[in-house]
């Protein structure tokens, strides 16, 4: 029988992520009714990985060499039977519910993809971003730093009432974040599948181009819920950075040009000089109860994209968020909910 959703999750040394997510499906299957199939398809992680993938409750595919998210997606794909598909990183947890409202969304012909809202920590509160594709422009005024505090603040409130509007509404983006995507299969016949040439990140924002070159729309699921073990599918990857960078350079040229590619490069290379505002310093982030304001924290300068909460009840970040975010000083800034304007801002360790 053919199932009802195809999940494909794609693995590179993180077995143990990878049996979370698969358990946390299976779940949630089960709570919606959902005749689903799992497929792990693991980018060639090694022998150390095999026996634990094998114990995995899913069809396993084994590539022989590491093809990155993009290639473990495509032949995912190449596997897969439903026509309704569901693509996901191995640092994902499943929430129930989660499916049902994917597919629906997906289903509509308007919708290229949609996604869910990713939460960071185990209770669901600490968002992370819906997505984030700057633009020219608009990357070249974020790496070259902080030069007019009011544009730099109206920048900041236009992602911060977007990224509020997705995570409690949902709707059309511009972007969306490529930890879960459910897609229709007809959408990867219409515009191909994912580029390999892009090792690590941007797959999915090229892709995205794509399905919004050919009329379709990208789509938040607001009542779809995951959690988002962030960073967890790259820990222990001595390649990630080389991948990443190679990934950012080939993005860069094809869409901007190989002019525009090197206005950037040559601006992130004066990035860490020139992008300290001048903001007080504290430790930690502790808050009150603020209703109407939410916390946004950011390891950039510009103060996003960032992870976010509400401040309806008192705040403080949780532990399993706190070990997990990168060292260094994080931008904290708290705005109002309403228009994403700036209250209150500092840099701060975790």
């Amino acid at each position: 029988m053919t199932p009802a959703v195809s999940l494909v999750v794609v693995n590179y040394r993180q077995a143990q992520l990878a049996a979370r997510c698969v358990e946390s499906a299976h779940r949630a299957f089960e709570a919606e009714n959902i005749a689903g199939e799992i497929i792990v398809v693991d980018c060639g992680s090694g022998e150390a990985e095999k026996p634990a993938l094998a114990a995995l409750p899913a069809e396993l595919c084994l590539l022989p060499d590491n093809r990155g998210y993009s290639g473990g997606l495509n032949a995912g794909l190449a596997r897969a039977q439903s026509a309704r598909l569901v693509l996901s990183n191995a640092d994902v947890l499943f929430r129930p519910g989660a499916f049902t409202e994917l597919v629906r969304t997906a289903d509509d012909p308007r919708v290229g993809a949609c996604a869910p809202v990713c939460s960071w920590d185990d209770a669901g509160r600490v968002l992370l971003p819906p997505g984030f594709d700057p633009g020219f422009l608009q990357e070249l005024a974020m790496l070259r730093g902080p030069r007019s505090r009011r544009r730099d603040e109206r920048r900041f409130a236009r992602f911060a009432r977007e990224a509020v509007r997705l995570w409690t509404h949902g709707g059309p983006a511009r972007h969306l974040s490529g930890a879960v995507l459910a897609v229709r299969r007809d959408v990867f016949d219409r515009v191909g599948r994912f580029d390999e040439r892009f090792l690590f990140e941007y797959e999915e924002t090229e892709w995205e181009a794509r399905v919004r070159a050919a009329g379709l729309e990208l789509r938040v699921a607001a009542t779809a819920r995951v959690r988002h073990l962030w960073g967890g599918s790259a820990a222990g990857e001595p390649e990630t950075e080389r991948r990443r960078a190679e990934s950012k350079s080939l993005f860069r040229r094809r869409r901007y040009g190989a002019l525009g590619r090197a206005l950037l490069e040559r601006a992130q290379r004066r990035t860490h000089a020139a992008a300290s505002p001048a903001l007080a310093r504290r430790a930690g982030a502790e808050l009150a109860a603020r209703p109407g304001a939410w916390l946004a924290f950011s390891p950039h300068a510009s103060g996003f994209p960032f992870a976010g909460a509400d401040l309806e009840c008192p705040f403080r970040v949780p532990p399993e968020v706190r070990t997990a975010m990168p060292p260094g000083p994080w931008l904290w800034t708290v705005f109002r909910g309403v228009d994403g304007a700036p209250l209150d801002a500092w840099w701060g360790e975790p």
